[in-house]
């Protein structure tokens, strides 16, 4: 609840900017850039047909965690038993707000989480009541992950897992295994041909291949990736490092349930798998690991045989959320704002934004230097230019080419905002005096200067 008023993050506006623009007419990865899938874009345009102010998308961060919430005490109490499925559902309600890895914004790690986690489930639901629904409905929700986000693999091992486990050996056509992975393919199929339709290279560009194409560079190489990866570890621990550490133990309480271990370790294996693929090792990529971390932290707690131990486990389990949300209470407004992620920059965002709509008409282009991309969404003002974030700009070779041109073209943007250096962007300097050539500083908002065209 104390994240619905604080404002879009750069990611979420971002987003929201980009399927604006797709419902407006722009052609999707194409004047509507995104290297993400539909599933994802879909959920976007949802939240935002019901409202298009955007505060809906935060509401769609909450439904989301109440459904893993669920989802993760229903699995605990599959796998484990009743007081594990509590413990577990108890303990994602706090944990998963997860402030430090962006656990309370809607990202496509959370997005993909949900369904995944509803995949384990309903495996899980087959293998008790052996109906073909609940198996359709956990490949239908494993391909649905990856429609989020392609690294939302963990729902396709965990389940896969979970049917093989309660398969006896026979045919391979139309056994169980073939009907679950078929399920999962369907969603997987349907976006591929939406993707095709609009232009394979184009697509398969935008979702995967400028990363295939960059690995090995000195932006996605060996020593990029160990320095963003070793950078991640701080905001992560303090998120995970507990919770982490009860998961440990869980592993060893379920050395008498083979399969129950195996399911656990197959999704979190999956999981870790979509954590080292995302390349960059944002903290939110971190997210996909809480659910079945969470289920095996419920099962070391739920066997503990004293109350007052077990609650005190559950407890020391949540703290750092509980002493996070804790200092928010007394808190005054601009220190609710510094201690939020996000909310004091999206504050910020909204006095840029508000600016811009006075001082440019809706029909002028903007270019916001570099990856804030929710002040498009905020100021009601879109780009020339298709790449939003600064990854795609290090990674695509004709991107800062192309947008060296754009600022330097007759058709340059109305209105720059300079909210980085130019210099990190192009190292060169060449960016830097294209824009003291044609642009003059107009105005400056809480010390970022907004450059007009001169």
């Amino acid at each position: 609840m104390p994240f619905l008023w604080a404002g879009l993050g750069m990611d979420e506006g971002g987003y929201a900017h980009v399927v604006q623009q797709w419902s407006r007419g722009a052609r999707l990865y194409g004047e509507a850039w995104l290297d993400r899938p539909q599933g994802l874009l879909l959920t976007y345009r949802i939240l935002l047909w019901v409202n298009d102010d955007g505060w809906t998308i935060r509401l769609g961060a909450v439904l989301a965690g109440l459904a893993i919430t669920v989802l993760v005490g229903l699995i605990g109490w599959l796998l484990v038993g009743r007081r594990a499925g509590v413990t577990a559902a108890g303990l994602y309600a706090v944990v998963g707000v997860a402030p430090n890895i962006e656990g309370f914004t809607l990202n496509g790690e959370l997005l993909a989480s949900a369904p995944a986690t509803l995949a384990v489930a309903a495996a899980l639901l087959w293998h008790r009541y052996r109906s073909a629904g609940w198996l359709v409905t956990a490949g239908l929700a494993a391909g649905v992950a990856t429609t989020m986000k392609p690294s939302g693999l963990d729902g396709i091992a965990a389940g896969l897992v979970v049917v093989l486990l309660g398969t006896r050996p026979g045919r391979v056509a139309g056994s169980p295994p073939a009907l679950f992975l078929s399920a999962s393919a369907v969603p997987v199929g349907l976006s591929a041909l939406h993707g095709w339709h609009l232009g394979w290279h184009e697509y398969w560009t935008a979702l995967a291949g400028y990363q295939f194409a960059a690995m090995g560079g000195p932006v996605a190489g060996p020593g990029a990736r160990w320095a963003d990866f070793t950078s991640s570890l701080g905001p992560a621990a303090r998120d995970l490092a507990v919770v982490a550490a009860a998961a440990g133990v869980g592993l060893r309480r379920l050395r008498g349930s083979r399969s129950a271990r195996r399911v656990l370790l197959a999704w979190l294996g999956g999981a870790a798998l979509g954590v080292n693929l995302g390349g960059s090792y944002w903290p939110h990529y971190y997210l996909q690991l809480l659910p079945p971390l969470t289920v095996l932290a419920a099962a070391a707690i739920a066997t503990i045989r004293r109350p007052r131990l077990r609650t005190t486990a559950a407890v020391t389990a949540v703290l750092p959320q509980l002493v996070w949300l804790a200092a928010l209470v007394p808190a005054t407004p601009d220190q609710r704002q510094h201690r939020i992620p996000y909310y004091g920059l999206a504050r910020r965002d909204e006095r840029i934004a508000a600016v811009i709509r006075t001082e440019t008409s809706p029909e002028d282009r903007i270019f916001v230097l570099v990856s804030e991309s929710n002040i498009y969404f905020l100021a009601q003002r879109t780009t020339d230019y298709p790449y939003l974030w600064g990854k795609p700009i290090e990674k695509i070779p004709d991107a800062l080419p192309r947008l060296r041109g754009m600022l330097d073209g007759p058709d340059r943007p109305a209105l720059v905002v300079l909210n980085s250096d130019p210099g990190k962007v192009d190292r060169s300097g060449e960016l830097g005096r294209i824009l003291a050539s044609h642009y003059r500083t107009g105005r400056m908002v809480d010390g970022v200067p907004l450059l007009t065209a001169a």
